[in-house]
């Protein structure tokens, strides 16, 4: 098993996809259909036992995933989210940065899920009738109806991203990352009582075109987005820093600390970069580098692979 490898196996068994963006059957030994990881843990003083069972079919399509806490099944991703948490960082992962805004959305949705959970509620809500709305557009129905007991959730979204943004951009303030950094979050609609006076629009468009479904964080580097803007180096700052600082949130919410999974973050960073994220580092890191880390910076918990 490579370094790689072994750092992937950690993080899944807290999110259930590859950090690196790749679906579970690049996971597979080569000429297998299915892969199983089984952890011990200790969360909150409490030891755990943590397994995953993945299966795969002949044409690469994921057709079983099966989560465990001491034998007894997890039945939702929120189960596994809140048993072991996790945050994952690879210098080769770069759709958060460069890939659409669901990439985005995806991410910050998963971090606010842990850090409110009636946040998870409203979304868990939300896309339920997300869900029954399109099916209702699909077959010409008016989503009227729908739209109507969308109003709150989508409300309580809107507001709660705002706030996480604005503590986003006043936390997110390493040395590692550039000067001038900053997330702006582009709701959909700004209320949504907006979406009732939109459903002639999504009548004829027959889609759900508007909705926090369709939201956008937007990167930017001195106003210009960073995707096309910013060095490698720089997506990789931010995309670290904004990881760390997540971590930093989980912790003060959790009243315990995640672990971090970090692949290959010293790539892009000379001496000082390199420092300024030892020195943000805390808890227990599991870290693998073919840069050698600046020895003059105190290490605490931190695994080198």
């Amino acid at each position: 098993m490579g370094k790689t490898s072994l750092l992937e196996a950690i993080a899944y068994l807290s999110v259930p996809r590859s950090f690196r963006g790749v679906r579970d059957y690049a996971l597979v030994r080569w000429g297998e259909r299915s892969f199983f990881l089984e952890a011990r843990i200790v969360r909150l003083e409490t030891p755990l036992t943590l397994t995953a069972y993945v299966e795969i079919d002949e044409r690469g399509n994921t057709v079983k995933k099966v989560f465990k806490k001491d034998g007894r099944l997890l039945r939702t991703y929120q189960d596994v989210f809140n048993t072991f948490v996790v945050l994952s960082f690879s210098s080769k992962e770069h759709s958060f940065i460069d890939g659409p805004p669901s990439e985005r959305r995806k991410f910050f949705d998963w971090a606010l899920s842990l850090l409110d959970t009636e946040y998870y509620t409203h979304l868990a809500e939300y896309r339920k009738l997300l869900k029954e709305k399109r099916d209702f557009l699909h077959r010409g129905i008016d989503p009227t109806p729908i739209n109507r007991l969308m109003v709150p959730h989508i409300d309580y979204l809107i507001d709660r991203r705002r706030r996480f943004v604005a503590t986003l951009n006043a936390g997110v303030n390493y040395s590692f990352v550039p000067e001038g950094f900053n997330i702006l979050y582009r709701p959909n609609v700004e209320r949504g009582s907006r979406i009732l006076e939109l459903a002639k629009v999504e009548m004829e468009r027959r889609i759900a075109a508007f909705g926090p479904h369709r939201d956008r964080y937007e990167l930017l580097l001195k106003g210009k987005p960073v995707r096309y803007f910013a060095s490698e180096g720089q997506k990789r700052r931010i995309h670290l820093g904004i990881v760390i600082f997540v971590r930093d949130l989980l912790e003060e919410k959790l009243q315990d600390p995640p672990v971090m999974v970090l692949d290959e973050p010293f790539v892009y960073l000379d001496r000082e970069g390199m420092e300024g994220v030892v020195r943000s580092l805390k808890g227990q890191v599991f870290l693998s580098s073919t840069h050698r880390p600046p020895l003059s910076v105190e290490w605490h918990e931190v695994s080198m692979l």
